[in-house]
């Protein structure tokens, strides 16, 4: 199955979920990338919707904490927020990235969903939308490739 199927897929799954005033956004690097393919393929559907990105560095708590914090361009307040990211692992990233929207407002809601997800949690998250399991082990690499960025559309387990 191709990447743009599987955002197809997760498009429609998005559009049966019921959600009201979603608000998505992507997680950069390539997260946000996914999550204006999603957007365009919403639109398509004429299904409303707001698009934007989230910066979770400077909430990670491996970093360095004299990081700028911003607020979301659009606020979260009352919102069904969808945070897209490539490839789910340890829970980390997503975990900075729901503290920054915290930071921003209290949405009504905060749902995941992950083009790839492979296993080994260290936190209690789980997407509601996801593309594909890969099972992996804690020693292989899960790689996305996108044509925006890499000129092409893959998936590499390494």
């Amino acid at each position: 199955m191709t990447i743009d199927k599987i955002l197809y897929r997760l498009s429609k799954e998005i559009i049966e979920s019921n959600i009201s005033n979603p608000y998505l956004l992507g997680i950069p690097k390539r997260g946000d990338l996914l999550a204006q393919r999603i957007s365009n393929n919403l639109s398509g559907e004429n299904f409303k919707h707001d698009l934007g990105k989230v910066d979770y560095l400077p909430f990670r708590d491996d970093l360095d904490k004299n990081l700028e914090i911003n607020i979301l361009d659009i606020s979260p307040e009352n919102r069904e927020v969808i945070l897209i990211d490539d490839v789910i692992y340890t829970g980390r990233t997503l975990r900075a990235s729901i503290e920054a929207v915290m930071y921003s407002g209290r949405p009504k809601s905060i749902s995941l969903l992950c083009l790839i997800d492979r296993g080994h949690r260290e936190l209690p998250i789980t997407p509601k939308f996801v593309g594909k399991n890969i099972p992996t082990n804690q020693d292989e690499y899960v790689s996305v490739f996108l044509k925006e960025i890499d000129n092409e559309d893959k998936v590499e387990v390494t």
